[in-house]
């Protein structure tokens, strides 16, 4: 008589087990589907509304044009009986009067500063890494005890400094070069007109040689006007709680006013700063108000920013050529807006401008377990901003 052997389960044994097995199973999935942010969810989102790009690229200057782009006829009207100290080949041109009357006696000197950007670093979203922002973020007046006015009609930007000792000073830039012109004497102060005059005419043909977008018609622009006042919203409210559980789930998740790599750094500006984290996402929010100055009022500062930050995400590139990168140039937030996501080095993000308001949203992964899909990060960014424009708005 044969025996069952002993490993063989009876149907009641069996039973059991499958309803056992069953029931983790069940457990698992409610744990997982608790942990886990919901794929629908974020599926149901809109993408950023796509539009034209209206930051111009700007010129790329490779190289210093010969004896500085200043043409002879200038320089014998200028300079009488120039004698050449430095020709350009190293980016600086200088040339002074042979006779030392105070008639005639004269000075220019033309310096050139390129800027080929650099590449960016993960973890050190850093402003000014394409050559165009590069440039404008080290723009400004050469002088720093003589006041400045900003210039209009020279390059894509300017400023003049005058003042007896230093003559006239102009700085501008054309694409990513940096270009400073002054024109003065060395023994004699000579009227400001003739020194304001001079520059202007050296430094349009300058610009004229660089392959400046317009002709140049320089003058000094009207002081600027006083920047209404404005306040950051609470941004841990501006997030709504429905977006907020969509984009980073969690009973406990709290906004916390202090946010990590998102921040704005902008010199003189009010931020306010909201970040949200759980064990697998990350939602960072930060806006400033950039104040006026004596060049600019605040909403061209501002505006100056957004161009710097724009240019930077439009000229970056991927780790790995088979990544994919995401820029678009976005409609409906603000004066400004765009969305980019770099795969492993820039998150989810968008960035836009309203009046002399300046604001950044990143949405990413905090557990690489977990990644986030591109699709997903970027409108994750793109719901947060939505919210936040519409509290800007209310203020």
């Amino acid at each position: 008589m044969t025996g069952t052997p002993r490993f063989a389960a009876s149907p009641k044994g069996t039973g059991g087990a499958v309803l056992f097995a069953a029931v983790v199973v069940l457990v698992l999935s409610v744990v997982l589907v608790k942990a886990l942010p919901s794929p629908g969810s974020l599926d149901r989102l809109p993408d950023p509304p796509a539009g034209p790009d209206r930051v111009p690229a700007g010129t790329i200057v490779d190289a210093y044009p010969e004896r500085c782009g200043i043409s002879a006829a200038t320089l014998a009207r200028l300079v009488p009986g120039a004698r050449t100290a430095r020709d350009g080949g190293q980016g600086t041109c200088t040339w002074s009067s042979q006779k030392d009357d105070r008639k005639s006696e004269r000075h220019l000197s033309v310096g050139f500063t390129l800027f080929p950007g650099s590449a960016l670093r993960p973890g050190m979203p850093q402003t000014g890494r394409a050559p165009v922002a590069a440039a404008m973020k080290s723009l400004g007046p050469k002088w720093s005890n003589v006041p400045g006015r900003a210039v209009t009609g020279l390059g894509d930007e300017a400023f003049m400094q005058v003042s007896p000792a230093t003559g006239a000073t102009v700085v501008m830039r054309v694409g990513n070069a940096n270009v400073s012109v002054q024109y003065r004497s060395l023994f004699w102060p000579i009227p400001e007109a003739t020194a304001r005059d001079g520059a202007f005419a050296a430094a349009s043909e300058v610009a004229a040689a660089l392959g400046a977008r317009t002709p140049a018609r320089p003058a000094v622009a009207p002081a600027p006007q006083p920047t209404p006042a404005r306040k950051v919203p609470d941004l841990c409210a501006a997030v709504s709680e429905r977006t907020r559980q969509r984009l980073v789930e969690g009973d406990s998740v709290t906004g916390e006013p202090a946010s990590r790599g998102g921040a704005l750094a902008i010199k003189d500006a009010k931020v306010g700063n909201c970040s949200w984290t759980s064990t697998d996402r990350e939602l960072a929010v930060s806006a400033a108000v950039v104040p006026g100055s004596g060049l600019f009022d605040g909403a061209l500062l501002a505006t100056r920013e957004y161009v710097m930050r724009h240019d930077d995400a439009r000229a970056e590139k991927t780790l790995s050529v088979h990544d994919e990168k995401y820029f678009r140039a976005v409609t409906g937030l603000g004066d400004q807006a765009f969305a980019i996501q770099v795969p492993e080095v820039i998150p989810g993000e968008v960035v836009f401008r309203d009046g002399n308001v300046l604001v950044r949203v990143t949405y990413e992964a905090a557990d690489e377990r977990h990644p986030l899909s591109r699709k997903h990060a970027v409108r994750g960014a793109y719901a947060a901003a939505q919210e936040v424009a519409q509290a800007l708005a209310a203020h």
